[in-house]
């Protein structure tokens, strides 16, 4: 069974996160753990009455279990809900390994961070799943009829892929912009043949582009997004050096920053 794991920030209906969540548990009879962390400061540890704050907010928390599983009934899912207390970053990046997609937020840009530096994309970058990314306006709808995939025939691009099997095939329109290159022959490995491997795994590519040919290519890929109507993104993060995207202004970066749709990312 697949294991979607959904990171609850705010225990709310009308959350995005947990919407689309429970959605795509829905549509692929996975199994749904909503998860809420409350976090620990280690700095703050030992200021007074800083454990009975976290004690309250625990209790609290596991109270939601039954909100929970109404949540999962109305979408005619089996889930389960979890509290962990503990660092933010590490405790998500660790409960995720059990997970084939973990659907969280995309980050926050008004929350000041520097760029690499937000909870999403420090967890991105440690988490052992791919994880669905949602936008904080979003609808909550996961329709999945019009779907982009950033292809660089890179590690992290195909484990993008294979997170998003289950979405492809059932897809009316994949558009592949791919950006692999030919490298040098006898040195580097040729590019991975990705459309023979999507026809056996049953997905129809219904338009290959190639990859924008420009130092902004997070915003070409977006209006790309943006033209063809998707309803998701799919693409590796961080396929190169994570401090080369950090100082020159990376694709990932730039799709973290700005996306409007739900982007589904692996690293």
């Amino acid at each position: 069974m697949l294991e979607i794991l959904i990171n609850t920030e705010e225990m709310s209906n009308d959350n995005p996160v947990v919407r689309t969540g429970l959605a795509l548990a829905s549509r692929h009879g996975a199994y749904a753990t909503g998860l809420n962390i409350v976090e620990v400061f280690p700095s703050s540890m030992a200021m007074p009455d800083v454990m009975a704050v976290l004690e309250t907010e625990e209790y609290e928390a596991r109270q939601c279990a039954a909100w929970w599983s109404d949540q999962c009934r109305e979408h005619g899912v089996q889930g389960g809900w979890e509290v962990i207390r503990g660092v933010y970053v590490p405790a998500l990046a660790r409960r995720s390994c059990m997970a084939d997609i973990t659907v969280s937020r995309l980050p926050n840009r008004e929350a000041g961070y520097p760029p690499g530096m937000d909870y999403m994309t420090r967890v991105l970058l440690a988490a052992a799943s791919p994880m669905l990314l949602v936008p904080p306006r979003w609808d909550g709808s996961l329709r999945q009829e019009r779907i982009l995939v950033a292809w660089n025939s890179t590690q992290e691009s195909m484990r993008a892929l294979r997170a998003a099997l289950p979405l492809l095939r059932e897809a009316e329109t994949v558009c592949l912009v791919d950006g692999a290159s030919e490298g040098l022959p006898g040195i580097t490995p040729p590019p991975l043949p990705v459309h023979d491997w999507l026809t056996r795994q049953g997905v129809k590519l219904h338009s290959t582009l190639p990859f924008p040919s420009t130092t902004k290519a997070g915003e070409a890929l977006l209006k790309q997004a943006a033209a063809m109507r998707a309803d998701l993104l799919v693409m590796g993060a961080w396929g190169h050096s994570r401090v080369g995207e950090l100082i020159l202004g990376g694709t990932t970066r730039h799709v973290l920053q700005h996306a409007e749709l739900p982007v589904l990312l692996a690293h």
